[in-house]
């Protein structure tokens, strides 16, 4: 099986704008790109099948197998939106260009000349209040993007951006269609979701984008992490005072 688009739906859209998030990185874009589209009731019109996802299926919580997709999801509102969420990315990073293509040939399809991808930037610590931080392919739009609050510190630059968030916009720019990356900071541990950092970029997203939806299920998820947080520092400090604590002295083995 190559990588193949199927369509559900053809739906007419203007101008729509394209906005990624896969898994990655405390999975921050895709926790902030799935809510917007549960919260907007946005519609699945086409998914992406590929041998360039990892070998294995999911199981849902009904015992259903399902395969691994990346599934494209329209909204119409005062700017269309696609919205671009799945389960994998390429096991191989010779699968990102070709699976990028045809991830553009989507937005091509639909006239997109906007590409906003979303993830986490690993900075390896807590913060209570994360910044979402941006890099263009065109700075003609960093006034736009700072006046959501996207930050652009030349103190913690971003370096590099690695998968899909990094690769659409590289070739997006070949195609001279604009788009920049969100990036909430986030702890980077491998296997810990951030909503934290999700929701912060869904408040850029949302200024963005003009959708303005409710936010206070995911606030439940920010304090379900930061107990699981304090609980694991908790452990930590526990484990370290212990394994710091001084070995008896052969002496006081003697009875």
């Amino acid at each position: 099986m190559d990588t193949k688009i199927t369509y559900l739906e053809e739906p007419k859209l203007k101008d729509p704008i394209l906005i990624e998030g896969l898994p990655g990185v405390g999975n921050v874009g895709r926790i902030a790109v799935s809510y917007l589209i549960e919260k907007l009731k946005a519609k699945k019109f086409a998914k992406i099948y590929s041998n360039l996802f990892f070998p294995l299926a999911i199981v849902s919580p009904k015992n259903e197998i399902l395969p691994l997709t990346i599934d494209f999801y329209y909204y119409k509102g005062k700017k269309d939106l696609i919205f671009v969420i799945g389960n994998s990315q390429p096991v191989d990073y010779k699968g990102y260009y070709p699976l990028c293509e045809k991830i553009l040939d989507v937005g091509n399809k639909f006239k997109v000349k906007e590409i906003v991808t979303t993830g986490g930037l690993g900075i390896g610590a807590e913060k209570q209040k994360p910044n979402v931080l941006g890099a263009l392919t065109d700075l003609n739009e960093l006034k736009k993007l700072k006046k959501v609050g996207v930050h652009f510190e030349k103190e913690n630059p971003i370096g590099s951006i690695f998968g899909v968030s990094g690769v659409l916009l590289t070739l997006a720019k070949s195609k001279q269609i604009k788009g920049s990356a969100l990036l909430g900071e986030t702890i980077g541990f491998p296997i810990l979701t951030d909503p934290k950092a999700a929701e912060e970029v869904l408040k850029v997203l949302m200024k963005l984008t003009g959708v303005n939806v409710d936010l206070k299920d995911i606030d439940k998820s920010v304090k379900q992490l930061e107990n699981f947080l304090k609980n694991i520092e908790e452990k930590t400090k526990q484990h370290t005072h212990q394994s710091q604590k001084p070995t008896k002295s052969y002496s006081e083995y003697i009875g």
